[in-house]
């Protein structure tokens, strides 16, 4: 009987997926931390919400969108450089053009074209980065790997976080840094995600297999639904309020503009640190134990208490206690669902195309959530803060919902 040797990642293989994902997501996360809300505020003072909301909502559209499709792209791609790194280097090359028509915007046209400009590019490499984990890594590895790589995209948002502290009038550089350390991102995977695996003869592309790569049928595979849905719905808490979380300040604790950017910056550092130990930690208890279900009750729990003690919050340090929760709750979700996905799709050889349907649970609450974010804020008034003319407790509450009922889909998922 032969030997069973068990094959692992190159060492190199993996430096290369967490060190491009880190860049990546701070060229991607940095404008909705805090720079689109930013110049929202200087495009437009008396209705930065709003305008905030409608960029960021046809922003997240536009993802919801294209990443489907730009995976399903890449699976089919067949050329001397593979398939993944041509869409890694062209999505992250054209960040920087996005950039620089943020940073120059003087109009809500301008600034809304930018940003589909940079979810178009940064979901087309996004779409195949992830794909990579399922190509290249084993199925012993991947939940130790997807936890690493959670971590990684959480830490990725810490160079962003650091900027609005030191540079927070200098939006333009806000904008031009981030895209310029992605665009660097795509170089390093052209040098080091080399794609040597063999794959089959790829269909051909058609309309149809466009149009079809945005949908899959819950039928196929149940439990891949319902993971789908627990990402949606926690995503859709996450962005409820994440999106507002600078208005938030401004309104529930009457800050200004610059402390509350402070307050983004500090209570971002915290989250991120505390999302990059939970990411690596679950992912490697993950891959020991193979109990995914009882890391997403956990997550689902963490990040519910979380937005009950927003709800209540009128000072600071309940804030960062809030802050704290929700770290941990991420970092243990993102830590084991890609590696659960992977698990519960439907089929390896569209690993791209079903991944980029769901990373469309984490796209489309972006465009959902701030639509519904402003109808809840102008039900009555604030109980916490009555002079407040938001309702930021209704906020949270929906957020708290959202978590509640994401957790308790979890025995729904099947081995």
């Amino acid at each position: 009987m032969a030997e069973l040797v068990l094959v692992r990642a190159p060492r190199h293989t993996i430096t290369a997926l967490l060190v491009t994902e880190l860049l990546l997501t701070f060229a991607l996360a940095t404008p909705l931390i805090a720079t689109l809300g930013l110049k929202a505020n200087e495009i437009d003072p008396a209705a930065k919400e709003s305008l905030l909301g409608v960029v960021t909502a046809v922003g997240a559209l536009a993802a919801f969108l294209l990443n489907p499709v730009f995976g399903h792209l890449s699976d089919r791609t067949r050329s001397r450089y593979g398939r993944r790194r041509p869409w890694i280097m062209a999505g992250l090359a054209g960040g920087v053009p996005a950039a620089v028509v943020m940073a120059t915007a003087t109009g809500t046209a301008q600034l809304l074209a930018g940003w589909l400009l940079a979810q178009a590019s940064y979901n087309a490499a996004l779409a195949a980065l992830s794909a990579v984990i399922a190509d290249r890594v084993p199925p012993e590895q991947q939940a130790t790997v997807s936890g690493l790589f959670g971590a990684a995209g959480f830490a990725g948002v810490t160079p962003g976080l650091v900027l609005v502290g030191l540079l927070p009038g200098n939006v333009a550089a806000l904008f031009l840094i981030p895209a310029a350390a992605g665009a660097l991102g795509g170089l390093l995977a052209w040098r080091m995600l080399r794609d040597d695996t063999v794959v089959p003869e790829a269909a051909p592309v058609n309309l149809r297999s466009v149009l079809s790569s945005m949908v899959f049928d819950p039928r196929l595979s149940p439990s891949f639904t319902v993971v789908w849905v627990q990402r949606f719905l926690l995503q859709f808490a996450n962005a409820l309020i994440g999106t507002f979380g600078l208005f938030y300040l401004m309104t529930r604790l009457e800050m200004s503009t610059a402390a509350a950017a402070a307050l983004v910056s500090a209570t971002g550092l915290l989250s991120l640190l505390l999302n990059v130990a939970a990411a690596g930690v679950s992912g490697k208890l993950a891959s020991r134990t193979r109990a995914y279900r009882a890391f997403i009750v956990v997550a689902g729990l963490l990040l519910t208490a979380s937005m009950l003690v927003k709800m209540v919050a009128d000072t600071v340090w309940p804030i960062y206690l809030a802050t704290g929760l929700a770290g941990i709750g991420l970092g243990v979700f993102y830590a084991v669902d890609l590696a659960l996905v992977i698990r519960v799709m439907p089929g390896s050889a569209d690993s791209a195309r079903y991944l980029g349907v769901f990373n469309i649970a984490k796209a489309l609450p972006q465009s959902i959530a701030p639509a519904v974010a402003p109808l809840l804020l102008a039900v009555g008034g604030d109980p916490v803060a009555p002079a407040a003319d938001k309702n930021y407790f209704l906020l949270f509450c929906g957020g708290a919902v959202a978590a509640l009922l994401a957790t308790a889909l979890t025995p729904l998922i099947r081995k």
